[in-house]
């Protein structure tokens, strides 16, 4: 042979013998199956190169290539035919089952299955609400107490942004929260006073730190509240004491809902990053459930409206004065612009003799024949009290008892009451919740809010609303209105606004009450244009002569 045929060769059965020793290999570590016919097919080629060398003769060669060819022919061909084996296939499968599961098990831990079933248990709750009217109120009661289990939180606030206002309030309290905002002054520091107050309170967004977060869109876990500005601290008792709280703004395809809101005592340690990205997890499955239930309760709601809102609009006109009595020393305008379909304003002038002439403005919270209801228990009770020598504070404070007492009324109002001596010139008012009243001093020539804040009727029947006592002199002017009228929007979504309303007063106070009120009533007319308003609006002016 050639010398380079010998290369060749020798080149051959060193890479053959590798392949002998890797498959050995591949035997030993259990990587893969190898059939002892691969051993021979190479053992074959190995010998034919070895006699070929030894003896040199290509003959051996030729011959046992053509063994090792059929050996791995006859290999190929049994395996092309031969029979599936069942239990392989199936213990692949269990193979594959096994990785996928542990992929699964990456990407899904042992909490994201559980909280993956809180959601859909979630959206049962949310689908058997949408039967009961008052659904809302139920279905976030038992979030609260499912968030509280899973945050180990002493209590949940659920905040919900009102439609046409930027108003958030709150819907549920479940547990124990700590306030974080400041309280009203006139409440006492009793843990049931503050829970009261806390389960019918409202804030804007701005100045506290619910509108903050929501305004923002950031969520928020404060375990040091004394390094957050917007944390308040009420007061030295336990029930006061901040604590920790996790903020969650709830938001639908990026467009606002409300809050959720945890605390934890300071007894009861700060919150972990674990409960924090647990309540965040929670907190899209409550904006989506709020959104979806809100969505059916308008229109269910629309729907009934359309249906009751005839009748209780025809009452409710009924109800207001059509004509105001004339009254010597004084000289009155009123508006009532009723918005479609809502029953919610009242107010009416009750002459019992010349050192008590009462006044009254009011805005009942809610729609239609709910609304209507307590208008007309309001009404009854002012017609019977106002004739005794009872105060304007007494008054009011008996009024909410009776309204609050009723277990079958779940509405609150908001009422101004004046009661005019016309004998000394002097006006006792007292009020409750967001109807204001303003005063125009002729001698100063300024406009004055001199109503304070205190709770609205209906709300806890064991609130007691104070006396002011006020000197008027010939021109003053006081006027008071329901918030429709100061929060009627324009096309552009910005409120009427009290400034504009006492700008208005101030420019005009040498009219009679009459004009002055048809003065104001033009101007929310040119301020709000085509724009439709969704809250009644009335207005009332009593001029000093």
């Amino acid at each position: 042979m050639l010398n380079l045929d010998y290369l060749a060769l020798l080149a051959t059965a060193a890479l053959t013998f590798i392949t002998f020793i890797f498959l050995i290999v591949v035997m030993v570590r259990k990587t893969a199956k190898v059939s002892f016919v691969f051993f021979l097919a190479l053992l074959s080629i190995v010998a034919g190169i070895a006699l070929s060398l030894l003896l040199n003769k290509s003959t051996y060669l030729y011959i046992l290539l053509v063994v090792a060819a059929i050996l791995l022919t006859l290999y190929t061909i049994l395996k092309a035919f031969a029979k599936v084996d069942d239990k392989s296939e199936k213990k692949k499968k269990n193979d594959l089952n096994t990785v996928t599961q542990k992929r699964l098990n990456i990407i899904y831990n042992d909490e994201d299955i559980s909280l993956l079933d809180v959601n859909k248990q979630f959206i049962f709750n949310t689908a058997d609400s949408f039967k009961d009217p008052e659904g809302l109120s139920v279905l976030l009661e038992s979030f609260g107490k499912t968030i509280l289990d899973l945050t180990h939180a002493d209590g949940c606030l659920t905040l919900v942004l009102d439609d046409f206002e930027d108003i958030l309030t709150v819907k549920n309290l479940t547990g124990t929260f700590i306030p974080c905002y400041k309280l009203p002054e006139n409440i006492p520091h009793k843990q049931q006073r503050v829970e009261m107050n806390m389960r019918y309170a409202q804030f804007n967004l701005k100045d506290n730190i619910f509108g903050n977060v929501l305004s923002t869109a950031d969520s928020l876990m404060v375990n040091e509240p004394a390094k957050q500005s917007l944390i308040v601290q009420n007061g030295d008792e336990d029930f006061l004491k901040c604590g920790a709280y996790i903020f969650v703004p709830l938001t639908v395809n990026a467009k606002p809902v409300g809050v959720l809101a945890l605390s934890k005592s300071p007894l009861s340690g700060p919150f972990t990053d674990k409960e924090y990205d647990t309540a965040l997890r929670l907190g899209d499955f409550v904006g989506s459930a709020i959104k979806s239930v809100s969505t059916h309760n308008a229109i269910v709601e629309s729907s009934t409206i359309a249906k009751e809102g005839l009748l209780a609009t025809e009452t409710q006109r009924s109800l207001v004065p059509s004509k105001l009595p004339a009254i010597p020393g004084l000289s009155l305008g009123t508006i009532f612009t009723p918005a479609e379909n809502i029953c919610g304003d009242y107010f009416d002038v009750m002459v019992s003799r010349k050192d008590r002439i009462s006044f009254v403005m009011a805005d009942i919270a809610g729609k239609s024949m709910n609304s209507l209801i307590v208008m007309i228990m309001l009404r009854a009770m002012l017609k019977l009290i106002v004739n005794t020598t009872q105060t304007a504070g007494t008054i009011l404070s008996w009024a909410n008892r009776g309204i609050a007492s009723e277990d079958t009324v779940d509405h609150f109002a908001s009422v101004a009451l004046l009661i005019y001596d016309s004998v000394n010139n002097t006006i006792q008012y007292a009020s409750g919740g967001t109807t204001p009243i303003f005063l125009y001093s002729a001698e100063n020539d300024t406009v004055t809010e001199i109503s304070g804040k205190q709770e609205p009727i209906g709300v806890e029947k064991s609130t007691e609303y104070s006396d002011n006592n006020i000197s008027v002199k010939s021109g003053d002017i006081v006027i008071t209105c329901t918030d429709g009228l100061v929060e009627a929007l324009n096309t552009e979504g910005v409120q009427y606004s009290r400034k504009r309303l006492e700008k208005v007063i101030k420019e005009n106070h040498s009219l009679q009450g009459k004009d002055i009120a048809n003065k104001v009533k033009n101007d929310v007319k040119i301020f709000c244009g085509n724009a439709v308003q969704h809250d009644d609006q009335s207005l009332m002016v009593i001029k000093i002569k």
